[in-house]
């Protein structure tokens, strides 16, 4: 039965899609050129760097190299050495590279299921270039908003994998051989693999903006927008970000821009930040799916991280500005 209602829904909201598509033209085709410009002009140029290396670290075997170097900093945690790893390049790099890694992980033995299930809940997270560059530089117009914005994510991605754990992960630092891989080969193996990786990434957000864009076109973000700012007391402009931030985070925290600095809006910009937005959800879930993981740990942790950096940036938001 519930399988039959979730196909009435999704054949209902496709068949919705296809006829906006047909309808408003020109907003989707705006959708459409917004995302790429989002693409072209922030994610590219600040994940797949990343995205490359971490798969070279991957191929060449770093993260059997290195558990011993992290372990003093992720032990506390329980988290192995490869774990640590996907931690440090989550939070240096940005959505969806988290999940990639501990999906990459997974695959390659470096890591057991029940580890790499909880590391999905706060592996993934955003980066530096996009919350300092964007979130903070252009949004807020402030460059400390930025790293404050950014301390308070990674601080909420730390108490997320600590209420996550549930019990201790025995053997989480699985004994294998390193892999013998040549430089030339690993390289050209992880540019082919982030190329593929970058190529759904940008396919989803191009898909949300379009559907923002429908959305906006035929009044239903604008009704949604009146609704929440009426039984919430909320400006429509507070509003209109996080019905768009839920959707997709480019978009939502673009979409703030104008917002005074405040302990209220930098709140909506951490939730918005720590939840990623349904896009990244879809980003990280076909990632996750494909590499034989349960993706559920991954939307509680996004949720959880989410509600704890608005938390945490409301009670010091006085203690840095």
């Amino acid at each position: 039965m519930a399988r039959k209602i979730s196909f009435i829904i999704s054949l209902f909201l496709a068949l919705n899609a296809f006829f906006g598509l047909l309808i408003c033209p020109a907003a989707s085709a705006g959708g459409a050129r917004a995302g790429l410009l989002l693409c072209s002009g922030v994610i590219i140029p600040s994940l797949f760097p990343f995205i490359v290396l971490g798969n070279l670290f991957l191929e060449m075997g770093l993260p059997h190299r290195v558990q011993r170097l992290f372990a003093p900093v992720t032990k506390k945690l329980g988290i192995s050495g490869a774990g640590g790893v996907a931690f440090f390049l989550g939070i240096a790099s940005g959505y969806p590279v988290g999940a990639i890694t501990v999906a990459e992980m997974y695959g390659k033995g470096a890591v057991k299921r029940p580890e790499a299930e909880w590391l999905l809940g706060f592996c993934d997270n955003s980066g530096p270039a996009f919350i300092v560059s964007v979130a903070g530089s252009a949004v807020f117009h402030s460059v400390r908003v930025g790293f404050f914005l950014y301390g308070a994510h990674i601080a909420a991605a730390l108490l997320t994998g600590l209420i996550l754990k549930n019990g201790r992960l025995e053997n989480t630092d699985t004994k294998l051989p390193v892999p013998v891989t040549d430089f030339a080969g690993a390289f050209t193996d992880s540019v082919k693999s982030a190329t593929g990786t970058m190529i759904t990434v940008c396919g989803f957000v191009v898909f949300f903006s379009v559907l923002v864009g429908l959305l906006d076109a035929n009044g239903a973000l604008s009704a949604l927008t009146g609704e929440i700012s009426y039984h919430f007391r909320a400006e429509p402009h507070f509003a209109r970000s996080l019905l768009t931030g839920i959707l997709e985070l480019g978009t939502g925290t673009s979409s703030m821009l104008g917002l005074s600095v405040n302990a209220k809006n930098l709140a909506l910009c951490s939730f918005l930040l720590g939840w990623g937005g349904i896009s990244v959800h879809a980003q990280a879930t076909a990632v996750i799916r494909e590499g034989g993981l349960n993706p559920a740990r991954h939307a509680l942790g996004k949720l959880l991280h989410g509600l704890l950096s608005a938390l945490i940036t409301v009670f010091t938001y006085h203690v840095f500005f």
